[in-house]
Order: C-alpha cells, then structure tokens, then sequence
C-alpha cells in the first residue's frame, strides 16, 4: 500500500532503501553528492558482488561536476557490480531496492536532506509479481527502462568461477566493462557504445574471461618486410624488398598498441566507430605517438600531442 511520507519519515526511508538492498539498487536522482552519513549506508556493500547497483544522474551537460561530484564517481567505482547511467534532462527521483520504493522530490544530495522541504511516496515493490499492472512495478519497470536507452558511461561486472556443475560459484574479481567518465566529465560528446546496459552480461565466467593464456608482448620494433619495389635490368626484372622497423604506436581512442603511422592511429575496431561519423575533429583520448592520455587533445586530424611532434616526425623518418 502507498503511503505519502515526509521529513524525517522520508530520510529514514531513504536510508533504508540503500541499507536493506540485497540484489538490485537502483538510484535516480539529476544531483548526487554524498555526506559522510550517505557514505557509511553505501559502505555496507562496498565488496558485496551479488547487489546491481544502478545510478542514473543528469544535468549540466559540459560541467557535470555541478550535478554528480568526481570524487563520489570515483568511489562508487570502487563497487564490485554497478553500472552509472547519464541523462542529460532528467528530473525525476526515484530510490528502489526489491522491496520497497521511493517517487520523491529530494536528490541524492547533503543539502537537500538537512535544509529542504521534500516528500514522496513510498510503497511495497513486490517485483516477484511480474504479472501485475499496479503503480509499484509500473515505476520500478519505467525506471530500468530509462537506464537501458539512455547513455551509459560505466559499468562493471563480477567475475565468478562456477564448480559443482554450476551449482555453486566463487566470486574472483570484478571488471570494468565499459568506461568513458573522464570523457563525459570534460566536457567532451561522449563516445557512444552502441550497446544498451541488457547487452551486458550481469556477471561474467571465469572460464570464459580466462580461456586464452596470454603471450608477453614484444616492445620492441618488429622488423618486416613492406611493398616491393621492381627495378629493372638489361637482362631481366627483378624484385626487391625493402626492410624497415615497425615502431609501436597507440590508437588514440583506446590507448592499444598497434603499429605507430600517423595516417592510421585507430585500431581496426575503433577506426570501425569513428568511420561511421568521420568526424575528422571529434575529441580522441590518447597520443598516438606516446600512448598517454591527450584529454580530448588529439583527433584524426592531429592524432599526436604537440609537444610529441619533434619526436614523432623524427620516427616517421626511420
């Protein structure tokens, strides 16, 4: 049953809502900043693998900052299992684990707890209901909607190795999915994934993620043979090969090593995104000569810093 909350009665809902989740967490709310208080409820799950934490912000395109605090990005990217999703006009506010939700007027901010005037409306979610058409799962469904069409800019999975025929599973270790904060935090257009967050797996295979054992990759220039040159004689044509040093380069959108050439600074997967704009000036992330981050810096056009240009012209002479 719905019931319509204020004050001190809505800050203690809150609290539980983040306290109590076991298996979903879902955070809406156009301002994050957290106070010690929030931090404390959120520590509680800090290593907890098994709880999808979902936090979906918005506002302030090109000073995100002013709506979701870096240093709080940062710490919830300390969780084992959570994925952050970007709205840039959203508005409303939502808090919801399995059990129970909030639809309020109040962010997820210090301030708005100690000073403001807010209220909702909390019920009993009983997800476990999937046929039913009331209110509660209405808003809980409406809510993992929105975070599966709009912008993704982090996620991170736990790895887990299955024994006993599946029956059973440890928890190894989480990993980042899919990352482009710093991208969204200076302002730059965020690079699209293509991926809704449903193509994510909820958590991923050990034996899956560790299949392959991994060879040492060579730092040093490879030498190999590049396009023949023919030179003619009185008696006969005959072909020569010319040998030079493949020094390594990095793609300037996801920092890999691939061959060093100016011309080609893209991976074949990231040259494959950016080819489908061809924006020649759209903001890259690293240096294509160096491999160090170039903070939206770089591009197609200019794919090297320019305190690398000296050295990188002297490479292409080689």
């Amino acid at each position: 049953m719905a019931k319509f909350i204020t004050g001190r009665d809505l800050e203690t809902a809150v609290d539980k809502i983040i306290w109590d989740a076991e298996n979903q967490l879902i955070i809406v709310s156009p301002y994050i900043k957290l106070d010690e208080h929030f931090k404390k409820l959120f520590d509680k799950h800090l290593n907890n693998p098994k709880l999808h934490i979902k936090i979906i912000f918005g506002k302030n395109e090109g000073q995100v900052n002013k709506s979701f605090n870096k240093n709080d990005l940062e710490y919830f990217k300390k969780f084992q299992n959570i994925s952050i999703i970007y709205i840039q006009n959203l508005h409303a506010k939502y808090y919801a684990n399995e059990i129970y939700g909030i639809v309020t007027s109040i962010n997820l901010y210090d301030y708005s707890f100690k000073h403001n005037i807010e209220f909702g409306v909390l019920y009993e979610n009983n997800i476990l209901n999937k046929l039913s058409k009331n209110t509660d799962i209405a808003v809980w469904n409406y809510a993992h909607d929105i975070a599966d069409i709009y912008d993704v800019i982090y996620v991170k999975r736990p790895v887990y190795q299955k024994k006993n025929f599946g029956l059973t599973k440890d928890y190894i270790n989480s990993k980042v999915l899919f990352d482009c904060t710093e991208e969204l935090y200076r302002g730059r257009s965020l690079t699209k994934s293509y991926k809704k967050l449903s193509d994510y797996e909820g958590e991923l295979d050990h034996k899956t993620e560790f299949s392959e054992r991994p060879s040492r990759q060579e730092d040093k220039p490879i030498r190999a043979i590049v396009k023949p040159q023919f030179v003619k004689s009185i008696s006969e044509t005959t072909t020569t090969y010319s040998v030079q040093l493949i020094e390594p380069g990095y793609c300037i959108r996801t920092g890999e090593k691939i061959p060093f050439n100016p011309d080609r600074p893209f991976s074949y997967q990231s040259f494959q995104s950016w080819n489908q704009f061809g924006n020649e000036n759209y903001p890259e992330r690293f240096c294509h000569y160096s491999g160090e981050p170039s903070y939206g810096e770089t591009s197609y056009s200019r794919p090297i810093l320019n305190k690398n240009w000296k050295k990188a012209q002297q490479l292409a002479r080689i």
